[in-house]
């Protein structure tokens, strides 16, 4: 990353998104415009007598999901490996991500990849697009120091 981060915001766009393309190499993704994740949460909630029949509540459970978004290059690794995943069922249909955050922290998961646009209107630019389903627990590696 070109830009030191400190502290303060960031813009979405400084962030770095890698899909693996093969068994230990992550590329970047061209033309990526939108990546949205978000994390789930179940909580089991419950009434005891001995808390007066106050509320009680546990965090039970989480899942990472989300949706991107950009424009499909081919010929770039990044963009022609999800686009690769189109027609693939099963385990054919995961792949890995890494997102790099501006402080050098990192998120990696593993997703089902759900793409779904083909085409558009004849002025449009062909979409790579379509959505994520989290597998297993992602893991997030802090800043270093």
């Amino acid at each position: 990353m070109d830009t030191k981060f400190t502290a303060g915001q960031y813009a979405v766009s400084q962030c770095k998104v890698e899909v693996k393309t093969d068994g230990e190499s992550y590329a970047p993704i061209a033309d990526l415009e939108e990546l949205n994740i978000s994390v789930e949460n179940n909580t089991e909630t419950w009434y005891s007598i001995n808390d007066n029949g106050w509320q009680n509540a546990l965090l039970t459970a989480k899942a990472l999901s989300g949706s991107f978004s950009g424009k499909r290059t081919v010929g770039d690794a990044g963009n022609d490996y999800i686009d690769g995943l189109r027609y693939n069922i099963g385990k054919d249909a995961e792949a890995d991500f890494k997102v790099t955050f501006p402080d050098e922290s990192t998120l990696e998961f593993t997703a089902v990849v759900g793409l779904t646009d083909l085409l558009g209107a004849a002025t449009d630019v062909a979409p790579l697009s379509g959505d994520l389903t989290g597998k297993g627990k992602p893991k997030y590696t802090p800043k270093e120091g």
